[in-house]
């Protein structure tokens, strides 16, 4: 009874040290921005509109790709929330929205909006670079990107929520009662 007890315990151990070194070897996000240019796998990438608030290279696969799971991704490596989005794709991709173009020539790729965006997501062979812009990017402006070590597999962008007038009340109303607290207290 024993010995079967410590081969349940030592089995355990043994898949729990297993789980952790897959963890650490897991792809991760990594900070690459806001410069206008910068490294992966050895080739320089550059961009313009330039530059952007953050940059973010996730190394490895995000599966799946749909747009949904995309902006799930960009909230939480950015913190935040995005409200409802809208998503373009590149020509290689059914379902595009009119007025967006995309391609592959030389090396260079560029993407015209329909449409103004902070966030643009870029997904090539099993990379994923995330840009976030302080201020949206104007409908009509062509993001071109060179030097991408793989090929361009498609492009997403997204348009931040816009605080609705409730919260700004709520902000307000917050802020007015921190006033008057610390009034309060200095009366005291």
């Amino acid at each position: 009874m024993k010995s079967i007890t410590r081969i349940a315990i030592r089995t355990s151990i043994l898949a729990t040290l297993t789980a952790l070194m897959g963890m650490a070897q897991a792809a991760t996000w990594i900070d690459v921005g806001p410069a206008s240019g910068f490294s992966i796998a050895g080739s320089t990438v550059t961009y313009t509109p330039s530059p952007a608030l953050m940059v973010k290279y996730y190394d490895g696969n995000l599966t799946p790709q749909s747009p949904s799971d995309i902006q799930g991704y960009i909230n939480g490596v950015f913190g935040t929330s995005l409200g409802p989005a809208v998503s373009y794709c590149d020509n290689a991709t059914s379902g595009c929205t009119a007025g967006t173009t995309a391609g592959l020539s030389g090396g260079v790729n560029s993407y015209t909006s329909a449409a103004a965006y902070d966030f643009l997501a870029i997904h090539f062979g099993q990379g994923e670079l995330v840009f976030h812009w302080a201020a949206p990017v104007a409908a009509g402006t062509t993001f071109t990107v060179e030097g991408l070590p793989k090929d361009l597999s498609n492009y997403r962008a997204y348009v931040s929520a816009i605080p609705e007038p409730e919260t700004y009340a709520m902000l307000l109303a917050g802020l007015g009662l921190l006033g008057v607290m610390a009034r309060r207290r200095q009366a005291k």
